[in-house]
């Protein structure tokens, strides 16, 4: 004979039980707790303190649930701006570093870039930039 795991002779709702389905029959038929359930529904309908904490520990909940996610990839945004501003190609390979005076790959010096352009001060201002531009058609290329 297989046990049932939830039926144990010696429980005062299973006396008087030959077989497991009568146990588990009056196990299941158990009284609802009607008297824990209007308690637990007037202490939440009446205007006391015990419905005010509830309330209020049910809105920072949510609030906490709605505008966490919010708040953290905001600051996970910023943080990623933060690092991105910070993060030095490498002129000669490509390499990405952080905070490195050498490139980790190539060895290349990362204090002062020499990509810039030949003939353009670093301290010219923008407006008094002289910018040539060559027209070509693009159909006759081909």
């Amino acid at each position: 004979m297989v046990r049932h795991p939830y039926v144990r002779r010696d429980q005062p709702w299973s006396q008087g039980c030959e077989d497991k389905g009568c146990a588990l029959l009056r196990l299941m038929q158990r009284p609802i707790p009607w008297l824990w359930i209007v308690a637990l529904a007037v202490l939440l309908v009446a205007p006391g303190f015990t419905a005010r904490l509830f309330v209020d520990v049910l809105e920072g909940v949510t609030l906490l649930l709605v505008f966490g996610p919010l708040v953290l990839a905001g600051a996970g945004f910023l943080a990623w701006q933060w690092f991105k501003r910070r993060l030095i190609t490498c002129p000669a390979c490509g390499t990405p570093s952080f905070g490195a005076e050498l490139c980790p790959a190539c060895g290349t010096s990362l204090g002062n870039p020499t990509n810039r352009p030949s003939g353009v001060a670093a301290d010219q201002p923008a407006s008094s930039a002289v910018i040539d531009v060559e027209v070509r058609d693009v159909s006759s290329d081909r």
